[in-house]
């Protein structure tokens, strides 16, 4: 049996999961009526602070009740519906395509008023030093660069950069809009782990020799210094979020 010194850094494999399969909860954390809820990758498998990344549907008179994070830093990306967040007592509506960071100590709780279940995306992360920033809202499609003419397949690319919202690991945040037939291929860097979740399309992803292929929901974990090929294998625009973290 081979030794494991405690401390040694060793590289990880990718991850892959999808959104099928969620747990029922009632009244989470102390809220409303149903959700379903599911942690697609236990922060312990990533490199980097991670300490998860989750995906939960809140039905219609639902609601995630309020609570503080404590220990971790967190992100919530509106993936479909509409919700009304609760931050530090203020109520802020929030729609698909909204990103809204926590910083550690926020008290925050989300429900969802309409008549039609609201998906969201989120990740957590473990923070480092200094003073929390205010908690922010941006609406993450209307940083898309403008779609180009011609026959070109391009994909286009809106980028958020986390790091002044935050005082953990975080870097960018972006969503990916691949044209039908189009690809990305990148290579992530020796000090970030990536996190890609599909949210509208059918693709396939390509890294460490493996392939995973699906729709939306599904997840790949890509490690550090790892190549990955996006290709959209639909015959509509595919979308996928980026959620990068530093390796010390």
């Amino acid at each position: 049996m081979a030794t494991v010194v405690r401390g040694e850094r060793r590289p990880f494999g990718p991850i892959s999961n999808d959104t099928s399969g969620p747990a029922t909860t009632h009244r989470q954390v102390g809220g409303e009526g149903v959700c379903r809820w599911k942690m697609l990758m236990n922060g312990m498998h990533l490199e980097g602070e991670w300490n998860c990344v989750e995906y939960v549907v809140v039905e219609p008179g639902g609601s995630v009740g309020e609570h503080v994070h404590l220990r971790t830093e967190e992100i919530y990306y509106i993936v479909s519906g509409r919700a009304v967040v609760t931050m530090d007592g203020e109520e802020i509506e929030v729609r698909a395509g909204d990103l809204v960071t926590t910083p550690i100590g926020s008290a925050h709780s989300i429900a969802n008023r309409s008549d039609e279940d609201m998906h969201f995306f989120v990740t957590e992360v473990f923070p480092g030093e200094g003073p929390a920033a205010r908690p922010a809202l941006l609406h993450v499609p209307d940083l898309l660069p403008a779609a180009g003419g011609g026959s070109a397949v391009r994909a286009r690319t809106a980028a958020v950069d986390l790091t002044p919202y935050f005082t953990g690991g975080w870097r960018q945040f972006r969503l990916l809009e691949v044209p039908a037939g189009g690809r990305v291929e990148e290579s992530v860097p020796a000090d970030l782990s990536i996190v890609l979740h599909v949210l509208d399309g059918h693709a396939s992803i390509t890294t460490g020799g493996e392939e995973y292929a699906g729709g939306a929901g599904l997840s790949v974990a890509v490690p550090p210094a790892h190549r990955h090929l996006l290709v959209n294998t639909g015959d509509r625009p595919l979308r996928v979020i980026s959620t990068e973290v530093a390796v010390a």
